[in-house]
This record gives structure tokens, sequence and C-alpha cells, in this order.
């Protein structure tokens, strides 16, 4: 397999951090938002009836 040999270097794990941090504006719209659990369940679709 090719995966085998893959090496994962410094350089590589440095720059796989800054693209997987979420910019400002996705942090900042990411705190406004509700968590899953506050928001109200949409149980009601499921229900026959």
């Amino acid at each position: 397999m090719a995966l085998q040999s893959l090496q994962i270097t410094a350089v590589i794990a440095m720059r796989a951090r800054d693209v997987s941090k979420p910019s400002k504006e996705q942090q900042e719209a990411a705190d406004r938002r509700p968590l899953r659990d506050e928001m109200p369940r949409r149980d009601s679709k499921r229900k026959p009836g």
C-alpha cells in the first residue's frame, strides 16, 4: 500500500493545524449559535398520526 510509506513531517503537521483552525468570523458565529442540546426537539414530524 502507498499509505504505509506516508510520513508526516513537522511542516505538514503545522500546515494541517493552521488549516483546521477556524477563522475569527467562524468562531464568533459558532459562539452565537445555540448548542444542539439547547435547541428544541423536532420529533413531531417522526411520530405517526
